[in-house]
């Protein structure tokens, strides 16, 4: 059974998923939150679905209201044939989530209401169940200014405007998870045991603890992810049981940034506009340089920028460097080495390569 595909009156409407929603078993418990697990994203249609069996449930469990309880029923398994009849399901579909289930919602919501329980999750019987959804909270920033975000594990995050990021009031389980649209600064809490992944249209990006920003807006083709602090995972969001998607994806470290084009799921490694130290101010007098082999004045710029430096060492390692590189940006010092060096560097996936025809 594809139930990727189902929408949350399908859902409503399976037995399967209605017994675990009732009466869960270790075994409907495990495949379920095995199902989100792999399918996070459809979250939104199992806890729309649960929430009005479970309605319906309390409704059934009341005399007074048990003929509207079958009414509601009658109407999701008729809806169901409906749509496995009629060729355009999605309009159907569509027709059945503003019509029939609109009105299911409403029963449902008003005799909530009436006895006085604020949301329907009764529930010894479905204990475990409550336990596999937690709940989910949206921030969108529609300010002209960065909205701070704490989350439950002590990561931060900053949304630009016109962005917004779903993310759970408490995380569960073994992984942090959060969906974003549009833009965010990561500073996430440092925890080995439980990645912190964010979804952003079409790229995941995989983290145990870092800062880093994404940029994943809607009309923009492409999402970027550049990387502050610590080491990043990339990869593209496609769901394959035959293997690992992070195996096709790249790793960042600070001052790479990776390009994600949506139209074609692939990932570019580059260095971000502008690399910044990763040394405090005081570290940076040993910029200047007497006499030094070139080796060891690629090493301090690798340290400095934490930027991979790639030349030929053989041809290289009898050259010396009289210079003082401490005001400069990386692209600067770069330039001035190269002059003295009679040099050429280029940029490749997030590296610095020198050619030199040695000293």
């Amino acid at each position: 059974m594809d139930y990727y595909q189902f929408t949350a009156e399908e859902l409503a409407a399976d037995e399967y998923f209605r017994a675990w929603v009732c009466a869960p078993t270790p075994e409907s418990d495990a495949f379920w939150q095995q199902f989100l697990r792999d399918c996070p994203e459809r979250y939104y249609q199992l806890e729309e679905a649960r929430r009005l069996i479970l309605g319906l449930q309390e409704l059934h469990d009341s005399n007074a209201e048990s003929v509207a309880a079958a009414v509601i029923w009658e109407r999701i398994e008729h809806t169901i044939d409906t749509l496995e009849s009629t060729p355009n399901v999605r309009t159907a579909s569509w027709f059945w989530r503003v019509g029939g289930w609109a009105a299911a919602a409403v029963i449902v919501l008003t005799l909530g209401f009436a006895w006085q329980r604020g949301a329907i999750v009764p529930a010894a019987k479905t204990e475990v169940a409550t336990k596999a959804l937690p709940e989910w909270m949206e921030a969108v920033n529609s300010s002209d200014k960065m909205m701070l975000i704490q989350l439950s594990d002590g990561s931060r995050v900053e949304l630009e405007t016109n962005s917004r990021l779903k993310y759970p009031r408490r995380f569960q389980n073994d992984t942090r998870e959060v969906y974003l649209e549009g833009g965010a600064f990561f500073d996430v809490e440092k925890n080995p045991k439980r990645p912190f992944l964010v979804f952003a249209n079409g790229l995941v990006t995989r983290v145990l603890g870092t800062s880093f920003h994404i940029a994943a807006y809607e009309k923009d083709p492409d999402v970027t992810v550049a990387v502050k602090s610590g080491r990043v995972s990339v990869y593209a969001d496609r769901r394959d049981p035959r293997q690992d998607p992070e195996s096709k994806g790249i790793v960042l470290t600070p001052n790479q940034k990776a390009v994600f084009v949506r139209s074609e799921a692939t990932i570019r490694k580059l260095l971000v506009e502008t690399p910044t130290l990763l040394l405090p101010p005081a570290e940076m007098a040993r910029f200047v340089f007497d006499a030094a082999p070139a080796p060891l004045v690629f090493a301090a710029l690798e340290k400095a920028y934490g930027i991979e430096v790639v030349y030929d060492e053989e041809v290289l390692k009898n050259c010396l460097l009289t210079i003082n590189l401490t005001d400069e940006n990386l692209f600067e010092k770069l330039e001035v080495i190269c002059k003295v060096l009679d040099a050429d560097y280029k940029l490749i996936d997030g590296q610095v390569i020198i050619y030199g025809k040695g000293c």
